[in-house]
């Protein structure tokens, strides 16, 4: 799972720097292709974030307490 991870912040990290290089050409990016790029990357962000917060889970799910007697 983790190796899923990375590869997808590999991935955004690659985007994001493609982004910034093609708008860095032009005299600046408007508002709302800030709007987009922003959306996209809180959309990435609750994806991967969920993502952990499964892994946590079932790992979580997998211990076994000890009783108190």
């Amino acid at each position: 799972m983790i190796r899923h991870l990375s590869s997808i912040h590999i991935a955004a990290t690659r985007l994001s720097d493609r982004v910034r290089s093609h708008l860095e050409k032009e005299e600046g990016a408007s508002t709302v292709e800030w709007v987009i790029i922003t959306g996209f990357l809180i959309i990435l962000a609750a994806v991967v974030g969920r993502a952990v917060y499964a892994m946590v889970q079932g790992a979580a799910d997998g211990l076994s307490l000890p009783g108190i007697d």
